[in-house]
């Protein structure tokens, strides 16, 4: 490998050699022999492919390098291992502190859906509001790893017209998996439709916010393509040393292998930089649809140079290059044909809102707010109409209030307490207000206490720690108040008012008034 590595990443790719040569030739074998591979099996290879820090600074360009040499063994491996980093991905970027330990710090095995089209096409689920948070019913279509996986990630539909991408466990009560498909290469890797009835799911479930389900479904469909061109490159290498091995003469000329060698090169320093890209939180959409328009476009180019070198072994079922054509053959099915990846490439990278997935956040800016704004604030959200006569708990709530520290003042506490009982809204507070005297810990949002899914949530006061912002995750529309402009609640927001919560509170006054 020509690429310019790093120290640890050569050392990476050193340990990544002699897997391959201690324990992945074999397990090879009987994945091509049988077409399966078990799940503790791959549970172990999992642990032996962590990551040794959990969020290094390189860490999609370390996976690519592990993608790249599983697929010179077994492209059905590296494309199980692929898919399961397209979710471990999501929960890094998207995903809080606590979902980070509670899905990554295992090593499990992901499942995901084939991501060949818009993202929206993959899943038919409705996600439908209960008390506790939302019920998923509806079909996830070609989920890769169906039978390994312990989790899966899918994208769901929520109302009035959002989206959430939810993680659910693949044992839960209402997941039900088909008759698993049987791809023509890529043999190990188990593909099959997956289909939930009222499977439970709370905003502890949710990765990213609501309304982000879409985005970071894009961003795991980026990195798919640059995956399979990665694995592209693995089964262009493999096939290049098999013809090497198996050439009729025992020194093929270098002029014969030097066409192949080339175009493996070409589109290895590709998919490393396009991973290079990610890492540096730079753009990297564009670079990796580019990749697998590359690999794709020539997928079979270097087998019409290779099988001549082995004559008419090429030509018969015993020969090697014919498995690894048949896995590159089965790569569109995944991450789709040319003009798939054609027409998803001119779509993003033509459509400023689309384009080149961040790496982190929330793509839409929140609205700045003035007191001037508030009335208009007022009509948007309906706060005068409908106003529910039973508030409830705040888990049930359709409107909620939520103070934080800035908002401890008598005089701020009794003007609050007058806007919630206006407009219909439960009263909910940080971690810190729970000391007072007039509120509970029932009344405490966050992944830790309750979690919420009002219709509106406003914040007063609130900075949003991490287990604030898990717990909130669920709410249709926020709108948040503080006098630090850099508050972590604003990244979270719709609509912000930098300022303080008596100045936010009177404004809202008048404006009901």
């Amino acid at each position: 490998m020509e690429l310019h590595l790093t120290a640890r990443q050569t050392g990476l790719w050193q340990r990544l050699m002699a897997l391959a040569r201690e324990q992945l030739m074999g397990l090879a074998m009987q994945m091509e022999s049988t077409g399966k591979v078990d799940r503790p099996t791959l549970t172990t290879l999992a642990q032996q492919l962590a990551l040794d820090d959990p969020l290094p600074d390189d860490r999609l360009s370390q996976r690519v390098l592990s993608t790249l040499a599983l697929a010179q063994s077994s492209a059905g491996l590296a494309m199980s291992f692929a898919s399961s980093w397209q979710v471990e991905d999501a929960i890094l970027t998207f995903g809080t502190p606590q979902q980070r330990q509670r899905y990554c710090a295992q090593s499990g095995v992901f499942g995901l859906a084939a991501l060949p089209e818009q993202v929206m096409a993959s899943s038919t689920v409705k996600a439908t509001p209960v008390t506790a948070g939302w019920q998923l019913s509806g079909a996830v279509k070609t989920v890769l790893n169906v039978t390994q996986a312990t989790e899966y990630l899918v994208l769901a539909q929520t109302p009035p017209n959002a989206t959430g991408a939810f993680v659910i466990s693949a044992d839960q009560p209402g997941v039900t998996v088909s008759q698993p498909i049987t791809p023509l290469g890529l043999h190990g890797l188990t593909i099959a439709d997956v289909q939930l009835t009222d499977v439970p799911v709370t905003a502890a479930d949710q990765i990213g916010q609501l309304g982000q389900g879409q985005r970071v479904m894009q961003r795991a469909q980026s990195l798919g393509q640059l995956f399979a061109g990665a694995i592209t490159a693995g089964i262009w290498q493999h096939a290049t040393d098999q013809a090497r091995q198996l050439a009729l003469t025992e020194q093929p000329p270098l002029t014969a292998l030097a066409p192949a060698m080339a175009i493996t090169a070409a589109l290895q320093t590709s998919v490393y930089n396009a991973a290079q890209q990610a890492d540096d939180e730079r753009p990297f959409t564009d670079a990796a649809q580019l990749a697998a328009m590359f690999a794709s476009q020539n997928a079979l180019a270097p087998f019409k140079i290779l099988m001549p070198l082995i004559g008419d072994l090429a030509y018969t079922q015993h020969s090697p290059l014919s498995a690894l054509q048949n896995d590159v053959a089965t790569l569109p099915l995944i991450v789709g044909t040319d003009t798939q990846l054609a027409l998803t490439f001119a779509t993003t990278s033509l459509n400023d809102e689309l384009a080149d997935v961040p790496t982190t956040g929330p793509h839409t800016a929140p609205e700045h707010l003035v007191v001037a704004d508030l009335h208009r604030v007022v009509k948007r959200l309906n706060l005068t109409r409908d106003v529910p006569v039973n508030v409830g708990s705040i888990a049930t709530a359709k409107r909620v209030v939520a103070l934080g520290r800035g908002a401890m003042e008598p005089t701020v506490l009794l003007q609050a307490q007058q806007l919630a009982k206006w407009i219909g809204a439960a009263l909910a507070v940080t971690q810190p207000l729970t000391a007072m005297e007039q509120f509970s810990i029932e009344q405490q949002i966050g992944a830790s206490a309750v979690t919420v899914a009002p219709e509106v949530l406003i914040n007063i006061g609130v900075a949003g720690d991490d287990d604030y912002l898990a717990g909130m995750a669920g709410a249709q529309h926020v709108l948040s108040v503080n006098t630090d402009e850099q508050a972590p609640i604003f990244k979270h927001s719709q609509q912000i008012f930098v300022g303080g919560a008596a100045e936010f509170l009177a404004g809202m006054v008048a404006a009901l008034n």
